[in-house]
C-alpha cells in the first residue's frame, strides 16, 4: 500500500462520513414539520400541508373566553373522474407528552414542536364536524376552508379523515391532513373531557385498494435518514482503515 492510497483512503472516508452527516442533518430537519398533508389517500386525494394557523410551540390566544382556528388544506383529485369523499375535522386535547402532564398547554414554558402523535395521550373533544368534500376529474388545488373554536387551553391535534373499512383496513382512520396548535391565556386551563367518535354521513368514494398512505410520525430514521447514517459508517471505516495501514506501510519510490 502506498502513502498516497492511504491518503486516499482517508479522504474518501471523510468525504462520505461529511456526505452522509448532511444528508442525516435535511432529513431530521424535513420530518420535524408538525403539520402535514398526505400524497395519497386511498389514490383518491392529495393534500398539501394545512396553513392559516400558528403551529406549536406558537400559541393562538383565548383570553377572550376562546380561540378561533383556520385551518386551510389544498386538496387535489389524483383521479380522472369526480370525486365526493365524506370526512370529519377533529380536535383531540394532547393531555400527556412522554409521560408528562402537559394538558395546560405548558404557560410560560417554551413549548413543544410535535412531530405526530408519538409519545402522546389524547381525548377528542367535542364538536367534530362532519362534510362531504367534492372535486371534479383531475381538479388541483381546491382549497378546503375549515374553522374551529377552543374554549380550553392546552395542545391540541386537528385532524381531517374518513374511517377505514372492510377486512384489508390496515387503521381505523385515513388521515388527509393533521396540524398541531397551542392555546395560551384561559387563566384556569382546564383539560377537556373525552367524547366519542360518532359516525361520519356517507363514506370514501372510490378507494383504492393497496393505496393507503398517511403523514409521517416523525418517529425513527427512514429512507434517506438511513442511507446518511450508512455513508457516516462507511466513510469512518475507511478513514480507519487509513490510519491503520499508514503504520506499516511500504513507501514506493
Amino acid at each position: 500500500m502506498t502513502r498516497n492510497s492511504n491518503g486516499l483512503l482517508r479522504r474518501t472516508g471523510g468525504a462520505l462520513a461529511l456526505g452522509g452527516a448532511a444528508l442525516c442533518a435535511l432529513t431530521i430537519s424535513a420530518t420535524s414539520v408538525a403539520a402535514g398533508g398526505n400524497p395519497n389517500f386511498d389514490g383518491v386525494l392529495a393534500a398539501k400541508a394545512p396553513t392559516g394557523f400558528p403551529v406549536s410551540p406558537a400559541s393562538l390566544d383565548a383570553s377572550s373566553g376562546h380561540a378561533t382556528v383556520t385551518f386551510d388544506v389544498l386538496v387535489s383529485n389524483l383521479t380522472k373522474s369526480a370525486q365526493t369523499v365524506a370526512l370529519n375535522f377533529s380536535a383531540n386535547h394532547i393531555l400527556t407528552y412522554k409521560g408528562a402532564n402537559v394538558a395546560d398547554g405548558q404557560p410560560g414554558k417554551a413549548g413543544i414542536t410535535f412531530n405526530g402523535p408519538a409519545g402522546t395521550t389524547q381525548d377528542e373533544i367535542a364538536g367534530m364536524q362532519s362534510f362531504k368534500l367534492s372535486l371534479t376529474a383531475s381538479e388541483k388545488d381546491h382549497k378546503l376552508a375549515l374553522t374551529r373554536t377552543i374554549t380550553q387551553c392546552g395542545y391540541y391535534q386537528l385532524d381531517v379523515w374518513a374511517p377505514e373499512t372492510g377486512p384489508g383496513a390496515a387503521r381505523d382512520r385515513e388521515t388527509l391532513a393533521s396540524g398541531f396548535i397551542r392555546v395560551l391565556g384561559c387563566g384556569g386551563g382546564g383539560v377537556a373531557a373525552a367524547t366519542p367518535t360518532p359516525t361520519p354521513a356517507g363514506s370514501v368514494q372510490a378507494i383504492a385498494a393497496g393505496g393507503a398512505s398517511t403523514p409521517s410520525t416523525g418517529a425513527g430514521l427512514v429512507g434517506p435518514a438511513a442511507g446518511g447514517l450508512a455513508l457516516v459508517t462507511l466513510g469512518l471505516g475507511l478513514i480507519v482503515a487509513g490510519a491503520r495501514r499508514k503504520g506499516g506501510e511500504r513507501i514506493v519510490p
